[in-house]
């Protein structure tokens, strides 16, 4: 590494990784203000996360994240779940099969194609999955109460408006778009 790469680095890395992702000193402002924004409420709603259910059978944090990938109406398939978590189909295989014998999710086959298996939520699964939300519904309607109901509505629009263009990202990255 060049000395002033070197020194960019120490000035600006924020971690001691090995491999060094410097960032820029000046962000775009509109960069600057989410990503000052988002921690604050991240850190002021960050829920405690539930390992047990209700049975006290232990949910780990990577089933908890599998089950908030899914939805108890809408069949998905474990190839499209697989994909979207970064994991291969046969380690999601494997988490999915003890999530089903834990009565978690149900796997059907498609009406119209019985090759495709569809994997949708259980109550149980439903109840885990909210549970297991990265905000805690109480502080976030505590936080709402601070707000007159024109911000609250500005800032819902606001964050589903992100919502969407993220959702648009997400899709143009499954298809291999940027």
């Amino acid at each position: 590494m060049q000395l002033a790469q070197r020194q960019a680095c120490e000035t600006f890395c924020l971690t001691g990784q090995t491999i060094c992702r410097t960032l820029p000193p000046m962000l775009d402002p509109g960069i600057r203000r989410l990503l000052d924004a988002y921690p604050a409420i991240f850190l002021a709603c960050h829920r405690q996360h539930v390992h047990e259910d209700e049975a006290g059978k232990y949910v780990t944090e990577h089933q908890a994240s599998v089950l908030d990938h899914l939805q108890v109406a809408r069949p998905t398939t474990l190839s499209k779940l697989a994909e979207h978590m970064g994991v291969g189909r046969s380690a999601m295989s494997i988490t999915v099969k003890r999530l089903v014998h834990s009565g978690y999710i149900t796997s059907a086959r498609d009406k119209n194609d019985a090759r495709c298996v569809g994997l949708t939520l259980t109550p149980a699964g439903a109840r885990v999955k909210e549970q297991n939300t990265v905000l805690d519904p109480e502080l976030v309607k505590k936080m709402f109460r601070l707000m007159s109901s024109v911000e609250l509505e500005m800032a819902l629009q606001g964050i589903e408006c992100l919502a969407r263009q993220a959702r648009i990202m997400l899709r143009r990255r499954n298809r291999g778009g940027s």
